[in-house]
């Protein structure tokens, strides 16, 4: 232990055991050649038990450069992906940081120069965090000082030195250093070749979080070649969650001189430091090989936990630069069997690109955040420890991730969306809420919306069952309609200003709580509605008719002499001095991030009632034609009442076409979109990619379905990019045969599901859950008859109905 490290997290057991068992997915690996293997999946209740399947090489498609850039010419922003290595769901994110850090996720590909190496991060968030435990080798003698600023000792790069490939990063540097990363789910692995002769150090600032760390310590340990470190920090978008990480690093080579420093007091030969900023010098002895080595873990419970978790994923018994290749190629692997979940075929080397591009990054996260012997820090503060074979996850981007990511996870990997919606139940039972926005050990309250009600639905919906539903579904039933559960340490509403919405039937103007009104109507609409549908799913019939019947609460904010749903006074007048293309009027904020323009069809549950309140299909599509005139346009200026597709509450709009007999109106704009606002570039994706939700919409659109109605299991229908896709799904195989399929032909000519024709513009996930084949004849000119019969449209859902 060492000076100023904060006392152990106390242990606490659990309080509740889930009683739903479930056999975990066994993949092992018997690789024949470079470009594919073969993955055997087995599971006890796998109708598919001992299948085969051959493994594609494309992990080389997949690109994590890809969204560390600013899009260009729209209205996006930085994407605020990381290039650096991550396993899937990874804890351990272990990235360049550019110049001084200060992006969202530390990395900017406009970046001249690596200031460090930083082991945690969010993947395409709109918000900065992590940052923590910088470590950067440095040519020559330790510095005398400790750092001026976080930059101190960045090293200028170009691109083209650089390599970053699914589990590995490296680059070198314009001075010949050479810097690479891999990493397992808990752990890091790092090699550092230093050139020229002359000494060899490294830095550790253990006070490196991007938010500032409001204290840390650093531990050295020259005779283990050890040191451990500690950071409090967090206050992810500016909120006041807070968090402690820990650190452990082992090197392969001795030191031959340390320092460390407290502040701005650098110390010479002390092994121990605390204060608000604390960090480590360590200079490396001399030896003919200029390599250094280095394991790394961490832990949200304890450094020694820290160290476990490169004890039980990285053994220091495999300490060689051999062994570092060895663990390269094993990271490789594990994304190559995850990005096999869908292969497709038939596309152009940029479509494979962007594609494959997209599902990795849609895997990155949730992330993992219990140790490996299963503890984790609960949301009341206490440790706990997970069942055996179950993983606690955080980093929940509710307000994103519940549109079409929490349904592609519960088809790609069901064992870990259940895991997922587990961790969200635990949060909720050890912490009085389900989480907004949970990070890591806290939720950050950030945003508004009841997510996790969707979120859990759909995991459930789209094939993730092994967690305690009954309990799932107690819990949200009680928090969509009890305005008194909130977060014991956070004191975060589950739903701000529930009791008005239960009295009024909407969010009012200047409510009581939260922000955005109109927004947060319509997000609890859409939360009762995937949450009536989960009801359902379980036999709670009279719990589901009541939340089916609040989902229509939008219809109370509905202006019929404007159009528009509208913010709502608490007498039932219409606030002063509304305009379709701003998010702020009469002195309160209405929507958020968007306005009445973009909010206006956010009913995905009941398009056709929507419809009719807008004087019927034919009207409502003209006026959808003209949202689309342009793709991205952000919430500012006289245009922002067209589509943002870069932005969440735009996403379900271009799938809208197939409810009012307009299917090949869906198919085009889908394709524009995939084509005009997404690549496998720096700047991929149309906006942040919000810990993958931009991705999986992307992937969604490729495969030519969309998971358009929250907590259902319904698919709209679009159009194949490729003209093969397969899903290797629990239950079996999907195939997707896209016969003529090109960037040019989007249209549906006709569509076979499992050999019958099929003319209706949407299907169940339960038709092709348990395998299944679906064939389209496309063209490069629509065909207006299909799917366009008002008999096979899909389901709206109005009240009881």
């Amino acid at each position: 232990m060492f000076v100023g490290l904060p006392p152990r997290h106390p242990a606490s057991n659990i309080g509740y055991m889930k009683t739903v068992n479930y056999s975990p997915w066994l993949i092992t690996f018997v690789c024949f050649a470079a470009t594919s293997c073969t993955m055997f999946q087995k599971s006890e209740n796998n109708p598919g038990a001992g299948r085969s399947v051959a493994l594609l090489n494309l992990s080389q498609y997949a690109k994590p450069m890809c969204g560390t850039g600013t899009a260009k010419n729209i209205e996006a922003g930085d994407n605020n992906t990381f290039p650096g290595a991550v396993a899937p769901f990874g804890m351990i994110q272990w990235s360049p940081d550019t110049d001084s850090g200060e992006h969202m996720s530390g990395y900017g590909a406009e970046g001249k120069a690596i200031s460090d190496f930083s082991v945690d991060h969010i993947s395409g968030a709109g918000c900065s965090y992590g940052g923590d435990f910088a470590m950067m080798p440095i040519p020559g003698d330790a510095p005398s000082s400790p750092p001026s600023e976080r930059n101190a000792y960045a090293q200028p790069f170009s691109h083209p030195n650089e390599t970053a490939r699914p589990g590995y990063y490296g680059v070198t540097f314009n001075d010949g250093l050479k810097a690479e990363v891999t990493t397992t789910t808990r752990s890091g692995f790092g090699r550092f070749t230093y050139p020229g002769s002359g000494p060899e150090s490294l830095m550790i600032n253990a006070g490196s979080d991007i938010n500032g760390s409001s204290a840390s310590g650093i531990s050295i340990n020259p005779a283990t070649r050890e040191i451990t470190a500690w950071s409090i920090g967090g206050h992810f978008c500016g909120s006041g969650e807070v968090r402690t990480i820990y650190f452990y690093a082992v090197f392969d080579r001795p030191f031959s001189s340390w320092s460390t420093w407290a502040d701005k007091n650098l110390s010479p030969g002390t092994t121990n430091a605390s204060a608000t900023t604390s960090g480590a010098f360590i200079t490396f002895q001399g030896a003919d090989d200029r390599t250094v080595l280095a394991k790394v873990g961490i832990s949200y419970v304890s450094a020694v936990n820290a160290k476990a978790n490169v004890e039980a994923e990285s053994p220091l018994s495999a300490f060689s630069s051999k062994d570092f290749d060895r663990a390269v190629t094993s990271a490789d692997q594990v994304w190559n069997a995850r990005l096999n979940k869908i292969q497709v075929s038939g596309g152009t080397p940029d479509e494979m690109e962007t594609f494959y591009s997209m599902l990795y990054h849609a895997l990155i996260g949730p992330v993992t955040v219990s140790d490996a012997n299963g503890e984790y820090l609960g949301y009341d503060g206490q440790v706990h420890t997970t069942e055996s074979g179950r993983v606690q996850y955080g980093v929940f981007s509710g307000w994103d991730i519940y549109r079409s990511e929490s349904q592609l996870l519960g088809m790609l990997a069901p064992k870990e969306a259940g895991d997922m919606a587990e961790s969200l139940l635990m949060d909720y039972e050890q912490g009085g809420a389900f989480p907004r926005w949970g990070v890591m050990t806290e939720d950050s309250g950030v945003m508004m919306g009841d997510p996790a009600a969707p979120i859990i639905a759909d995991f459930y919906a789209f094939g993730a069952t092994n967690f305690d539903t009954d309990a799932a579904l107690k819990g949200l039933v009680r928090a969509a309609t009890d305005p008194s559960v909130r977060a014991r340490r956070t004191h975060t509403n589950e739903r701000d200003a529930l009791a008005d919405y239960l009295k009024l039937g909407y969010v009012p103007e200047h409510q009581e709580g939260g922000y955005g009104n109109v927004s947060m109507t319509l997000e609890y609409d859409s939360a009762d509605f995937a949450l009536a549908q989960f009801a359902q799913a379980l036999g709670d019939d009279a719990d589901s008719t009541m939340l089916l019947q609040h989902a229509q609460n939008w219809q109370n904010l509905f202006n019929s002499p404007t159009g528009y749903i509208q913010m709502r006074r608490r007498d039932g007048q219409w606030a002063p001095g509304f305009k379709n293309n701003v998010g702020r009027y009469d002195r309160d904020q209405a929507y958020v991030e968007g306005t009445a323009g973009q909010y206006l069809w956010m009913v995905p549950f009941n398009e056709m009632g929507l419809a009719k309140a807008m004087n019927g299909p034919d009207t409502a599509a003209k006026r959808l034609d003209d949202f689309f005139t342009k793709l991205n346009v952000g919430d500012r200026g006289p245009n922002a009442w067209m589509a943002w597709l870069g932005n969440e509450p735009s996403l379900e709009t271009p799938w809208i076409y197939d409810f009012w007999g307009q299917p090949w109106n869906t198919q085009n704009i889908v394709r524009r979109a995939m084509t005009e606002l997404y690549s496998a570039s720096y700047g991929a994706y149309p906006g942040n990619d919000d810990v993958g939700e931009m991705s999986s919409w992307y992937i969604f659109g490729a495969m030519g379905m969309y998971p358009e109605l929250p907590g259902s299991d319904i698919l709209l229908v679009g159009s194949p990019l490729f003209s093969k896709t397969v899903l290797h799904l629990s239950g079996g195989d999907v195939t997707i045969i896209g016969r003529g399929a090109a960037k040019s032909a989007p249209y549906v000519q006709s569509l076979t599901v499992n050999g019958q024709t099929w003319n209706k513009p949407w299907l169940r996930y339960s038709d092709i859950s348990h395998g299944g084949t679906l064939v389209y004849d496309l063209g490069a000119s629509p065909d207006t008859n299909w799917g366009s019969d008002p008999s096979d449209a899909p389901p709206s859902f109005d009240g009881g109905k």
